[in-house]
């Protein structure tokens, strides 16, 4: 579903990812762990082409990254949710759910709320269709972005999460949905990652099944981190 060839990214002379190599297939569920600054987040924004990689290789589902055209065709079947959820706050939450699909894919409105309904209902927020942003949780508003990346029906979806939302995780996981996904949560990555990648200063220094890395770390900067937040 996604393959990441000699990945590089730098901020000026800072070289935030040094060379990362990644396949993911589809319905794998990748959970990718690490310090602070590590580039853990850098590497999630330039599979979506949020940020312009320095150099090296982003396919996914077949589609280079390398085009206008190429990436607005991506961005189409790949949600993003975000930590800090980016909804329009003078936008209700059905609106912030229907604008993407309204204005990107042109589906008609009619069709658009009814998904959006079906979708809030589905995150446990259907009573929220008519709330602004400002007077939800912001667990609730989490919820909703994942309802707002969902609504364009992508094949893949890449979240960066925190407590509440984690059980919304898990059931899209159980479905099948490819996902990547940055977090600090060690009781997610070791029950629902396929895979886990431990990633420090821009390189994926060990990648393996959740239990077994969390259990028998290969590398000393992998036991370093995981005796710090196990």
């Amino acid at each position: 579903m996604i393959e990441i060839k000699g990945l590089r990214k730098s901020f000026g002379a800072d070289e935030v990812l040094k060379g990362i190599d990644l396949s993911i297939d589809e319905k794998e569920v990748v959970v990718i762990i690490g310090p602070s600054g590590s580039g853990k987040s850098t590497l999630l924004r330039c599979m979506n082409h949020l940020e312009e990689p320095t150099a090296g290789e982003v396919i996914v589902d077949g589609i280079t990254l390398s085009s206008e055209a190429n990436i607005n065709k991506v961005r189409e079947e790949v949600g993003m949710v975000f930590q800090r959820f980016n909804l329009f706050p003078h936008m209700t939450v059905l609106q912030n759910i229907m604008l993407a699909p309204t204005k990107v894919k042109h589906v008609a409105r009619d069709e658009a709320e009814k998904t959006a309904r079906e979708l809030l209902a589905r995150v446990g927020l259907a009573e929220k269709a008519d709330a602004y942003p400002d007077n939800l949780s912001g667990g609730q508003q989490q919820r909703v972005a994942i309802a707002r990346a969902l609504a364009m029906r992508p094949k893949a979806l890449d979240p960066e999460m925190v407590g509440e939302v984690l059980d919304v995780m898990r059931a899209l996981a159980n479905e099948g949905m490819t996902m990547v996904v940055v977090t600090h949560e060690m009781g997610f990555a070791r029950e629902v990652g396929d895979r886990l990648l431990f990633v420090d200063e821009g390189r994926i220094i060990e990648s393996g099944v959740p239990r077994e890395v969390f259990e028998h770390p290969k590398e000393e900067r992998t036991r370093s981190f995981l005796s710090k937040v196990l």
